[in-house]
């Protein structure tokens, strides 16, 4: 994109900016790190000082902005392998001014993994055994990426760095960096752990110790994409922003696009408050934990006021996920995925843009059928899409049995109800 001139200088500028922030924050929260998104950006970017922050939180922002920093010098050379002094550099700005001490320096004492039944190896063991990574990671920056995809080479060496545990503290940060200079010296886009994936991830980590990379590389893979979608958006905002918003806005004289405005806010707001309860209700959920069931929530934003038009009036547009819900219980899972489109005929007029549900249709695939899109005989939940009248101030539901109208909290409760007989029962 950057070598076909598809993003400008000030573009560029903006999505680097974002993924930095991004990165940031979420790296740091999957530690424990207090910090919000925006204060991390003004932590960062401002250089401001956040009341009642610790002050290592507020450093642990800053240090890792400076390790990136390091990191992306890192990836222009390209021919060079990485070398274990440079990890333990990366290391080092992680923790500077946190634990000088420890900053750079491999661990002398033995430790244990929080949560984990994996026992790192002891310290008189820790040159040997990075000695070995050292050496692979020179062949698998030569010879592995010719052999390997990029996000096999980028998994191994996270699994590989987390299983040595070479230093007391910063190892989790230090090694999704390493993924990444593996992922970004061969032009792919930076992967982001997400908060939100805090405990797949660690599950992943886990398996990866007893021998199996396959949940690592998924979740990898699925953040990589995500990461790329928002290059893809970007480019495509620059390309076709000024046209696309002339043809949207020409057909608005002022006042009734004030009215469109009205609608959109009154809209956007009802679609909050049914995603507020969807989280609300999760957290209740895992809080008990019921039976070792637990349901996650992922929120990939609101609807803009350019898309919600653009659905409107029947064109299509891009990135309208609304949230995901992912589901586990035992070895049983199931992923649904809710996202904003043009309304079924029968709801059309009293709700022209709705939320869509789509199910996962094989377990970690990543693809997605729409559950209006299956046979009525099939077993999934009955209820398909999920708008709102704005006439008559209530929710209405597109299901297997036709129109429905309802609270919010009555018709999430059945969408949950028809998993939990579906999927777990």
């Amino acid at each position: 994109m950057r070598s076909a001139g598809r993003l400008s200088a000030q573009v560029l500028k903006r999505i680097q900016k974002f993924f930095r922030i991004k990165g940031i924050y979420h790296s740091n929260a999957i530690e424990g790190n207090s910090l919000t998104l925006g204060e991390t950006r003004l932590v960062v970017e401002e250089g401001m000082t956040i009341s009642g922050k610790t002050l290592r939180d507020q450093s642990e922002a800053k240090n890792l902005s400076e390790a990136i920093d390091f990191m992306e010098r890192l990836v222009t050379e390209r021919e060079r392998p990485i070398t274990l002094a440079e990890l333990r550099q990366i290391h080092y700005l992680i923790l500077k001014d946190i634990d000088d001490a420890g900053a750079g320096q491999y661990r002398q004492t033995r430790v244990r993994i929080s949560g984990s039944h994996y026992e790192p190896p002891a310290p008189e063991r820790l040159n040997e055994q990075m000695g070995d990574l050292g050496m692979w990671l020179s062949w698998a920056m030569t010879t592995g990426v010719e052999r390997y995809r990029p996000i096999v080479i980028a998994a191994a060496a996270h699994a590989w760095l987390a299983q040595v545990h070479p230093f007391v503290d910063g190892n989790g940060r230090t090694c999704r960096l390493l993924m990444n200079l593996v992922m970004m010296r061969q032009s792919y886009p930076i992967c982001i752990i997400n908060r939100e994936d805090r405990l797949r991830y660690y599950d992943a980590l886990e398996q990866s110790q007893a021998g199996d990379l396959t949940p690592l590389i998924q979740l990898i893979y699925e953040n990589t994409l995500d990461s790329l979608e928002e290059w893809e958006k970007a480019a495509a905002e620059q390309r076709q922003e000024d046209d696309w918003l002339d043809s949207i806005t020409s057909r608005f004289a002022q006042p009734a696009r004030a009215k469109a405005q009205n609608e959109y806010e009154l809209w956007a707001n009802a679609m909050d408050l049914l995603r507020t309860y969807v989280k609300q209700t999760a957290d209740a959920w895992n809080e008990r934990q019921l039976a070792g069931a637990r349901v996650n929530v992922r929120d990939f934003g609101m609807l803009s006021f350019e898309q919600y038009l653009a659905l409107r009036e029947g064109e299509r547009t891009k990135r309208t996920w609304f949230f995901r819900m992912d589901f586990h219980s035992g070895v049983l899972s199931a992923r649904y995925l809710f996202f904003f489109g043009y309304a079924a005929r029968q709801i059309r007029q009293r709700a022209p843009v709705t939320l869509m549900i789509a199910k996962e249709t094989d377990p970690m695939s990543g693809f997605y059928e729409r559950l209006d899109n299956f046979p009525q005989t099939a077993n999934i939940p009955k209820i398909y899409q999920i708008g709102f009248d704005m006439r008559a101030e209530q929710y209405v539901a597109w299901t297997a049995q036709g129109e429905r109208e309802g609270r919010a909290e009555t018709l999430i409760r059945s969408f949950l109800e028809d998993v939990v007989k579906y999927d777990f029962q």
